[in-house]
């Protein structure tokens, strides 16, 4: 019988093989789902925030909608910063096929003016949904980009938002107080950076779905937030001060020459509010970057790129740079206010018996320390030594306050700190620390007429507003009220006494002898026919430059306030390194008749009823009326009424011409010419220069070449001598009989 095979033991085998298949099925199909269950844990645990917000992009895209800026306003509403609606065009990379690529950079290239290869590099960039191509695109550039696509079929890859650009009426007006907004429309310096947190607002959005190939869903799936806009401010500036201000500033700042600027801040005494603050050199606003000296700009632009960038951002923040709050100086003999009103609260001197004898110089340690005036001004009382503004003098009633209580009141009237102005870079005085400036004897000399430490422009009117007021030291400030989105007041800024300096009698008497010092004093040239303005001028070597004296650099400056018997607004002039008039770089010359010429817009403007001394009212300008068509007899009662004389030419019934011309402002006194035959004579006259005159030569002058004269500035005073410094049309045509302003100045100052 053959041999079969063993059903038990192929039954056992294949029982083993399969078990073995089993397990290696089971053993590589767990190695198998290893990766694959960690690929699933990893997306659905590790990576679950990420994935799903990459979802939610995909099938959203959400549109940022700009707030409105808030508007600057000056104190009467008239605008001074004011956004309006421009737009935003943007491109969405991942949206962007790649045969609308070319399509897209050329045009948008074409029509923005922008670089194509900048187009070309954010639309590598395709995971995004937003890259702004442009900023701020007017309307009409804007409607050319949508039609573009919709020429092209370029929606959702190329689309445009809203948005705002800042607008500056009145371009380069408040420059350096405004400030301007950078690209995103944020405040990049001044009050717009300041205030960025109220002006800017809340910005709204839109977000809308869209389905799984990019298309928008209906309207139900979109959601709209709608954008917060800024509140609006009102500032303390007044835009017809401020016009003054600036005019009259960068007349002298031409006409001298001044080579580092000038800055005039007008400030109410009582409340601290700035109503003007203009510097010269600035810029315009709506072209900050831009710089505005035309020597400056020719010669950037013949350098090449690399070598322009550095040149060229240093000119920028020069010209950035408010001259008002961010740079000091020494204040030279304006200081002597401060001096004389220690002296005054502290009663070290008596009104009476007091005398301060002056040799012409002082001896102080190894140092002598000599008067402008070289020969002397003898014996003199405490009003005579402030109106002559001595040196030795101070350094005598210095001597009498003493190191300690000097430095004190000097950190009481806010020299030691800063003022808080409500602007950036608001600089800190440089003074000597107390054991410094207290070992050294020439300290306290030089100390008490304003030389060898430096303060700001802020600080120092500041602080004479504070000897105006009442002895009361107010902060500064340039914000008034915020106003809210419903047009109410949302915050009002309430003036901020810092602390009591002197006394009110201290105050009245130094109101009473800084009017004695345009009086009469250094600062005539400050002068104002019917307003008492009292102040002090100041003229400072620039010590910490080389050579300065020989160079010239000095720095010239006026700081009083107006009127004297009820002080409205204080004044500050500073002109740095005139150029012009080597021989009279004083401030009495230079500074003082811009803050007279400043006060006489400034005080008539604010409502300030003058109030004439003797004899001024003779001197007084008087408007010419209209008498053409009345009987000469009559002419000539008007014309007398009116203050002035009038002689008739001819000898007709009725006035058929006149001269000056009606409306015409001229010194009461003047003759006027009433034509009775024909009319006046019409040619046109050569105006002959007659700077350097006296007002008795230059009026001949004028009249002889068939012209009036308007004499302005200082008016004539016992022992001073004025002549022309300034005139109107000199060697120019203009018609017979017009009326030409002269300003007078008196050389007979020294400070």
């Amino acid at each position: 019988m053959g041999k079969g095979k063993n059903p038990d033991k192929k039954f056992k085998q294949d029982r083993t093989i399969a078990a073995r298949v089993t397990f290696l099925a089971v053993v590589f199909g767990f190695l198998m789902f290893i990766p694959l269950g960690w690929e699933l844990y990893n997306v659905s645990i590790l990576r679950h925030e990420e994935l799903e917000q990459r979802a939610i992009n995909q099938q959203m895209r959400s549109y940022s909608i700009t707030a409105g800026r808030g508007t600057i306003y000056d104190r009467g509403r008239n605008v001074l910063a004011v956004s309006a609606s421009v737009e935003t065009v943007c491109i969405s990379p991942r949206d962007i096929t790649e045969e609308k690529e070319a399509v897209i950079a050329d045009g948008l290239s074409a029509l923005l003016g922008v670089d194509r290869g900048m187009i070309v590099e954010r639309m590598g960039r395709k995971h995004r949904a937003n890259e702004i191509i442009k900023t701020q695109v007017e309307r009409a550039q804007a409607d050319e980009v949508r039609a573009f696509v919709l020429e092209n079929s370029l929606n959702q890859m190329v689309f445009l938002e809203p948005s705002s650009k800042r607008y500056y009426p009145n371009g380069s007006f408040a420059a350096n107080v405004i400030g301007f907004v950078n690209a995103d429309n944020s405040g990049s310096m001044g009050l717009e950076a300041v205030y960025n947190s109220l002006l800017s607002g809340t910005p709204g959005q839109t977000v809308a779905a869209r389905d799984s190939r990019g298309r928008p869903l209906p309207n139900q799936y979109e959601m709209y937030y709608d954008p917060l806009d800024g509140y609006d401010l009102i500032l303390t500036i007044d835009e017809t001060i401020q016009l003054f201000a600036e005019r009259h500033l960068e007349t002298a700042v031409i006409e001298n020459e001044v080579a580092e600027r000038g800055c005039v801040i007008v400030m109410d005494v009582k409340t601290g509010g700035i109503l003007a603050m203009a510097v010269k050199g600035d810029f315009d606003l709506n072209e900050p970057r831009v710089i505005a000296d035309d020597d400056l700009r020719r010669t950037l632009d013949m350098m090449a790129p690399d070598d322009m960038r550095q040149p060229l951002e240093a000119a920028q923040q020069a010209q950035w740079r408010n001259k008002a709050v961010s740079d000091t100086y020494e204040p030279g003999s304006v200081f002597k206010i401060f001096t004389a009103a220690i002296a005054l609260e502290e009663q070290l001197v008596d009104l009476e018996t007091a005398r301060f004898n002056c040799t012409g110089m002082i001896e102080v340690g190894s140092h002598n320390i000599r008067c402008h005036r070289t020969i002397g001004h003898g014996s003199q009382t405490f009003l005579e030594a402030l109106r002559h503004s001595c040196n030795p003098a101070y350094v005598n009633i210095g001597n009498l306050i003493g190191p300690r209580k000097f430095y004190d009141y000097m950190n009481a009237f806010g020299f030691m700190e800063r003022t808080g102005i409500d602007l950036q870079g608001e600089a800190g005085s440089i003074i000597a620390p107390y054991e410094t400036y207290s070992r050294q004897a020439s300290a306290q000399a030089v100390y008490s007429f304003g030389q060898t430490f430096k303060v700001t422009p802020i600080q120092m009117i500041t602080a004479v507003s504070a000897v105006a007021n009442g002895g009361l030291l107010m902060r500064p400030h340039l914000l008034s009220q915020v106003i809210g989105q419903d047009g109410r007041v949302a915050e009002r800024i309430d003036p901020t006494p810092v602390r009591q300096v002197v006394s009110a009698e201290t105050s009245r008497l130094m109101r009473e002898f800084l009017e004695e010092c345009v009086n009469q004093g250094t600062g005539s040239n400050a002068y104002v026919k019917g307003y008492n303005v009292a102040g002090k001028t100041g003229t400072s070597q620039k010590r910490d430059i080389p050579n300065s004296d020989e160079l010239g650099l000095y720095v010239v400056s006026f700081a009083g306030f107006a009127p004297s018997y009820d002080p409205q607004v204080a004044i500050l002039v500073m002109l740095d390194e005139p150029g012009l008039h080597r021989q009279q770089r004083m401030g009495g010359y230079m500074a003082a008749p811009v803050a007279g010429r400043i006060l006489a817009d400034v005080l008539p403007y604010l409502g300030v009823l003058p109030q004439f001394k003797a004899g001024e009212a003779m001197a007084l300008d008087v408007t010419v009326p209209f008498v053409r068509r009345s009987a000469p007899a009559d002419a000539v009662t008007a014309a007398q009424r009116a203050g002035l004389e009038a002689r008739v030419v001819g000898d007709g019934d009725t006035v058929t011409d006149q001269l000056p011309a009606a409306g015409a402002r001229v010194p009461s006194g003047t003759e006027m010419l009433l034509y009775t035959e024909g009319t006046k004579p019409e040619e046109s006259v050569d105006v002959p220069s007659v700077v350097g005159m006296t007002p008795e030569r230059a009026n001949a002058a004028l009249t002889n070449a068939g012209v009036f004269m308007r004499p302005i500035g200082a008016q004539p005073m016992a022992n001073m001598v004025l002549t022309a410094a300034w005139q109107e049309y000199a060697g120019q045509l203009v018609p017979y009989g017009s009326v030409i302003r002269v300003e007078f100045r008196s050389a007979d100052v020294s400070d």
